[in-house]
């Protein structure tokens, strides 16, 4: 994901569907009710989390980013001694909940809450409350996320936009019109957070395995975004769909000149978007397809660079083979020369996410030496295995790498991200 975003939103990235039965719990659920009243541009929450432990260490305390305006009028859940609201980074508060003993099993907590959203309280301009358009999502911490961002969650969710003017609602998961301004959202593809749009009016263009979404009536954007995605979509399905196909997406163009983000099959793109830069979007858009796959390591870490080299990766293999075959060796020589200036991709010791530079430009040039040492055919093969795993940091990579091509491929690439 590549955009001005702020700390909270960097840390994101980025597939399975789960059944809705509370006593199969494998994993969180978030449900409720949400009134987004748009002329105060407030907010109340009412929320259920059918919280599963998901790390491999025991705790006995979940934090989580909240939005600092929100206002806590209800914290339950069994066996809660207490909970605590300090500052945090970036507009949002942490929310800190006790608990008397280690938490492992499934934990039903309860939540109420009441938040103000304007504009000064969304850096960056991406959330907002507004007569034309609405937007939620992480950026603004609108629902509670865990500070360590790796829980992905699905979500059952009622809304109700509070405003005379009748608008549409489309979200990260399935969206459906109950009455006027009333929607149920429901989202089986487990995200980071909940993403919720709202506008007057959306131009809409279905074509095969793509839907967009766009603010205004733009029928050349909408056919230059529609061939691109949907050749694209073919393409990483036929290479990396093995285990899991990329279903079909949906692009929703935001009124804003900066700022687009990836959740799964569903991307948010700014209203930059120029149907004369064919190969930018295409790299643009592959990246955020790819994340679709390229995505679960934690983005607090140096492991980061997986999801992102990965899919950056991706995209300009495509590109290579399918628009220009010039452009990932003109790409790979810029790296050659700025490399030896830029930080090592990777060593145990290092701490924090890599600089940008790292992770779109170094990383990806570190995968291109991987596949001159085994060949396309054999990194491709190893990515789709590489996709199926659920612990993704470097060291489980590396140590799949020597299980499939042998212990001194593992030491020399790990000695390549070390330089």
């Amino acid at each position: 994901m590549r955009s001005k975003l702020p700390v909270i939103v960097l840390f994101l990235l980025l597939c399975f569907s789960c059944t809705k039965e509370k006593e199969n719990r494998n994993l969180t659920n978030y449900s409720g009710q949400v009134s987004i009243d748009i002329p105060s541009q407030t907010f109340d929450v009412n929320l259920q989390i059918a919280y599963t432990p998901h790390y491999s260490t025991p705790t006995d305390s979940l934090q989580f980013f909240i939005h600092e305006n929100a206002r806590i009028k209800k914290c339950e859940a069994s066996g809660l001694l207490k909970f605590e609201e300090n500052p945090g980074p970036n507009k949002v508060k942490t929310l800190t909940l006790y608990f008397k003993n280690e938490l492992n099993t499934p934990l039903d907590i309860k939540l109420e809450y009441s938040s103000q959203l304007k504009a000064e309280d969304a850096p960056w301009g991406i959330d907002k409350i507004s007569e034309n358009w609405v937007e939620l999502s992480v950026n603004s911490a609108w629902l509670p996320v865990l500070s360590s961002f790796d829980l992905y969650f699905t979500a059952d969710m009622e809304v109700d936009l509070k405003t005379e003017k009748e608008l549409e609602l489309i979200s990260s998961g399935s969206s459906k019109k109950t009455a006027k301004n009333k929607f149920e959202i429901h989202n089986t593809v487990p995200q980071i957070d909940l993403v919720l749009i709202g506008s007057h009016s959306f131009y809409r263009n279905d074509q095969e395995n793509t839907t967009i979404y766009d603010h205004k009536k733009d029928n050349g954007r909408a056919a230059f975004m529609s061939d691109i995605s949907k050749k694209s979509h073919q393409w990483l399905n036929r290479n990396f769909g093995s285990s899991k196909e990329l279903p079909e997406v949906k692009l929703a163009i935001a009124p804003r000149n900066e700022s687009g983000y990836a959740r799964k099959n569903f991307i948010v793109l700014s209203n930059s978007i120029s149907v004369n830069d064919t190969l930018h979007f295409v790299n643009f858009i592959t990246h955020e397809f790819a994340h679709f796959w390229s995505s679960g390591a934690n983005p607090q870490t140096a492991h980061r660079w997986l999801d992102e080299s990965v899919a950056e990766y991706i995209a300009f293999k495509y590109i290579q083979k399918e628009y220009n075959a010039d452009a990932f060796s003109t790409f790979l020589s810029r790296i050659e020369k700025e490399a030896p200036q830029l930080p090592p991709v990777y060593k145990p010791e290092i701490t924090g996410p890599p600089p940008h530079a790292v992770m779109y430009r170094k990383g990806v040039g570190k995968l291109h030496h991987l596949e001159k040492m085994i060949g396309e055919k054999a990194l491709f093969a190893f990515l789709n295995k590489w996709f199926t795993y659920e612990k993704k940091d470097t060291e489980t990579f590396l140590n799949l790498l020597g299980e499939l091509q042998g212990e001194d491929v593992a030491k020399n690439f790990r000695a390549e991200l070390g330089k």
